[in-house]
């Protein structure tokens, strides 16, 4: 409860904290006595340590605004991961054919790899999440499923400077990374499948359809991938 004091002047009952200004208004030809202000700057100074120390309660309706708060987080992080809004082909549909020139000058094209599953990774050379899965992962994961999967690599030049076949084949060797890459120059396959950032990688079964999809660096790496490929050979 705020403390009071009477007026010394016309005996009204004001808020400590508020006799100066009580004085400067009602009084304004008498000077505030100076115990008034020292009593006024206490009162503020206790208040403030008060506050400051108080515990932070929270109301019934609070608890309830933090827990609605927290659902639609995780509801906006769900809809993040499993992203039903993106454009280009999902799980289950069959990825979009086509034909590129490879590194090497072969015609490379989609179709043809049909019979066994296909790793297709759309990544970039200057792309430093792709230097990290082409050395964490990919190298190890082409050595074990190597003769059971088409690996494919797509670079779409996200990433500055500009890309040529000559740069892509010298990340192959830094990287060890010896399958078929091809530059989507024109940026139409990245297109046909809604790739906006590098590395997002396709697991194809056998008859072409999409069974994952993954983007970004993966939190369980060499076993997400790997786990990803044997789903797809059992189909």
């Amino acid at each position: 409860m705020a403390e009071m004091r009477k007026c010394p002047e016309c005996g009204v009952s004001v808020k400590v904290e508020n006799l100066p200004a009580h004085y400067a208004k009602q009084h304004p030809r008498v000077e505030v006595p100076e115990e008034a202000h020292r009593e006024a700057a206490q009162v503020v100074r206790t208040a403030r340590a008060e506050r400051t120390r108080a515990p932070v309660t929270v109301t019934r309706r609070g608890k309830v605004l933090i827990a609605a708060i927290a659902v639609v987080l995780a509801v906006v992080l769900l809809v993040i991961i499993v992203n039903p809004f993106r454009v280009g082909p999902t799980v289950g549909k069959e990825g979009p054919d086509f034909t590129l020139t490879s590194t090497t000058g072969a015609s490379v094209t989609l179709s043809t790899l049909r019979g066994e599953p296909v790793l297709l990774e759309f990544m970039d050379v200057d792309c430093p999440h792709c230097q990290n899965e082409a050395t964490n992962v990919l190298s190890s994961l082409y050595t074990a499923y190597g003769g059971r999967v088409h690996f494919l690599s797509v670079d779409v030049n996200f990433v500055p400077p500009d890309d040529t076949d000559a740069r892509i084949e010298v990340f192959k060797t830094t990287y060890n990374t010896p399958w078929t890459y091809a530059l989507d120059s024109a940026r139409t396959v990245q297109t046909a499948y809604g790739v906006s950032s590098t590395p997002t990688t396709f697991i194809l079964d056998r008859n072409g359809v999409i069974t994952a999809i993954l983007v970004g660096e993966q939190a369980g790496g060499y076993a997400t991938y790997s786990n990803a490929l044997d789903a797809a050979l059992r189909v």
